[in-house]
């Protein structure tokens, strides 16, 4: 009758430890009754929150325009960090490619509003306290804190592509090459945050430009200055237009099964 009772009681404390887990981890049930991260192709919720000035913002808004929904789990961690710097870097792009930025987690709004401030990001970032958000587009969360996955909408309000695997240093750059994809905008080809490389042959910085120009090498003394290449400008000229930006053209990205998210850096 004891070992009975023993053994009932562990089954007891194993379910319950279990239910505690799965609620902590999220079970990956969306409200649609899918589970797992929204596949490539379907519709994205309409769902809305609060950003952390208190505006509210409503995803179906969007329409006509790409959306990048990108969670993370928590303000102020090492990764979350570097990943809303790297998309505050790179917003004039994004606003150039007709592209919304929403970063989503599950901090109070002062805790954004903080955040926003300390690393000036000038996009929205969403107070996702109830997880609805989460909840929406299938993502798992741990002791109350969201997994680092990020989503691209396109203007008709479909997922266009799933990051379940994302590293905050370069995630951002992939993005913005797909989500100009998906609008066809023309974009500079260097990654975000990158200088203009100094043209093959350009002066040194501090060199005057308006010196005139010497006789070639092994010239007599006194012979006359060599003329300027063609195309170059005079001393002191304008330089001519650049070469144009290639345009990038729309595509539909191809459709990929997400695969679970690791664990989040942070």
């Amino acid at each position: 009758m004891k070992r009975r009772f023993s053994t009932a009681l562990v089954l007891f404390v194993v379910a319950v430890v279990f239910a505690v887990v799965s609620l902590a981890c999220g079970a990956g049930q969306r409200p649609d009754g899918g589970q797992g991260l929204l596949p490539v192709g379907s519709p994205a919720p309409d769902v809305f929150a609060a950003d952390q000035h208190g505006a509210i913002q409503r995803l179906s808004d969007q329409r006509g325009r790409a959306v990048v929904v990108y969670f993370y789990p928590k303000d102020g961690t090492p990764g979350c960090t570097e990943e809303a710097c790297a998309f505050r870097d790179a917003w004039d792009r994004f606003k150039q490619a007709n592209v919304q930025v929403f970063g989503v987690s599950s901090d109070t709004r002062e805790s954004h509003e903080q955040f926003a401030k300390e690393n000036k990001l000038p996009f929205p970032i969403l107070v996702d306290t109830d997880h609805t958000w989460a909840n929406a587009f299938g993502v798992p969360s741990r002791l109350g804190m969201t997994a680092r996955v990020t989503f691209l909408v396109d203007p008709d309000g479909k997922i266009a592509k799933v990051y379940p695997e994302v590293d905050p240093g370069v995630h951002v750059d992939e993005v913005l090459r797909d989500a100009a994809q998906l609008t066809g905008a023309a974009l500079p080809t260097e990654p975000a945050g990158a200088g203009s490389a100094a043209p093959a042959g350009a002066a040194p910085a501090g060199a005057d430009s308006a010196a005139p120009a010497g006789p070639p090498a092994g010239a007599a003394p006194g012979a006359p200055a060599a003329p300027p290449a063609a195309g170059a400008p005079a001393a002191g000229g304008t330089p001519g237009a650049g070469t144009p930006t290639p345009v990038a053209t729309g595509i539909m990205l191809p459709a990929a099964s997400p695969a679970p998210p690791s664990p989040s850096k942070r």
